[in-house]
């Protein structure tokens, strides 16, 4: 079986989790949307990675959803959020994408996130610290991966054989 995972974040921690899969997925290849869009005619199971900011995934991701959006629907297909309120992912979900492939999908998973405020700009710095106050949170208190929810994917994906 050959696994693609298609993954696109602000941060590394979307990255980390792509990385973190394939270590436990022998047969993947992990692909960053931002710096490319690949041909997933060749991939048995397509598993799709973003960053939620401010409620929304990453451009990249939702632009490689609607290119591919009709061949994604006859692929095994898994979706992963990393965010840093777990608590929201199923609003995020249905707020991002089409209903048709989240009902197709066979694992949907939150891997949970960091509240990062350094790599961001100063408008996003201000956005983050108000967040966090609003929270009662700070970078060290703030959301982690979620490594359990990882493997139970690592799991559905090893189901599927």
């Amino acid at each position: 079986m050959k696994i693609l995972i298609a993954y696109a974040g602000n941060n590394n921690t979307t990255q980390d989790c792509a990385n973190i899969l394939k270590s436990n997925l022998p047969n993947a290849h992990v692909i960053n949307l931002a710096k490319q869009q690949p041909d997933i005619s060749d991939y048995d199971t397509i598993i799709i990675g973003s960053c939620i900011r401010f409620n929304e995934i990453h451009n990249s991701t939702r632009n490689f959803i609607r290119d591919n959006i009709d061949l994604l629907m006859k692929k095994n297909t898994a979706i992963y959020l990393c965010c840093g309120f777990p608590e929201k992912t199923n609003q995020y979900l249905l707020h991002n994408f089409p209903k048709k492939l989240l009902n197709k999908s066979f694992s949907i998973q939150c891997f949970g996130g960091n509240l990062k405020v350094k790599p961001y700009k100063i408008l996003d710095l201000l956005i983050m610290k108000i967040v966090q106050k609003n929270f009662k949170t700070n970078e060290k208190s703030s959301t982690k991966i979620i490594e359990e929810n990882i493997l139970e994917m690592v799991n559905d994906v090893s189901n599927l054989n």
